[in-house]
């Protein structure tokens, strides 16, 4: 088992914790208040909710024009290029180098870039925001992907430096025009026992090759937490009040 986080486990752990209680109340009730859920997902609500059927209406419409791309190759596998990328990881990270050091910062570097080739910040930015991104500007979409991928950078590089145990299985891949599903399962320890977690990765074929834009782990998805959270500040403050938040959170010290 290797003593270093493969990149999809750090990138399903990740969460931003911008709300009061976001984070604790994630950790104390896995699963959300069943109203912001829905609304987040832009499912139908109960009876009275007439919000939640125009928020499905955009939803559907945002993640519908991802599919606008040219399709891939048949021979393509999302699954293989998650594998390859682990791989990568693992190499990099083969050395445990001081934090401090201007090795562990060279090292951090290439995990961005790497991470940065995966991980497609802008399609998580534009679903996460969902009906709330055509309400912004080309300017304020740069600043929030910008500020959302440097906070989810720094939460996973700490977790690399925490040399966790994980190792994952994959499972199948499903594949449906210009988008896919990989499942797999995450084998790592938890007080001395052994934990097994359900993974699925949501990609997305851009380019040349699978990017993924949200990970799902035992059924709570990084894309719908985020979701639930922006769109409750933004409506609540708007959309200006969740930037500063978001770049609150990067001005805070590191423990």
């Amino acid at each position: 088992m290797s003593r270093f986080p493969s990149m999809p486990a750090l990138l399903g752990a990740v969460f931003l914790t911008l709300s009061t209680g976001g984070a604790a109340a994630a950790k104390a009730d896995p699963k959300p208040d069943a109203s912001t859920t829905k609304a987040a997902r832009g499912e139908k609500g109960e009876k009275g909710e007439k919000g939640n059927a125009k928020a499905s209406k955009a939803t559907a419409s945002t993640e519908k024009a991802a599919a606008k791309a040219d399709p891939p190759p048949a021979s393509s596998s999302p699954m293989a290029e998650l594998k390859r990328s682990n791989e990568k990881l693992d190499k990099i990270l083969q050395k445990n180098r001081p934090n401090w050091s201007p090795e562990a910062e060279l090292q951090r570097s290439e995990v961005r870039k790497l991470v940065g080739s995966f991980l497609d910040y802008g399609e998580l930015a534009r679903r996460a925001l969902a009906k709330h991104w055509d309400g912004i500007t080309g300017k304020q979409r740069e600043d929030f992907v910008e500020t959302l991928r440097e906070l989810v950078e720094r939460s996973y590089l700490k977790q690399v430096h925490g040399n966790a145990n994980y190792n994952i299985k994959y499972d199948k891949e499903t594949k449906q025009d210009s988008e896919a599903t990989v499942t797999g399962v995450l084998n790592t320890m938890s007080r001395g026992k052994k934990v097994k977690i359900a993974l699925e990765y949501k990609m997305l074929w851009k380019g040349e090759h699978w990017v993924v834009y949200d990970v799902v782990t035992d059924e709570q998805s990084m894309l719908e937490n985020y979701r639930a959270e922006f769109n409750k500040i933004i409506n609540k403050e708007g959309f200006d009040a969740l930037m500063k938040r978001m770049k609150r959170k990067l001005d805070e010290k590191e423990e």
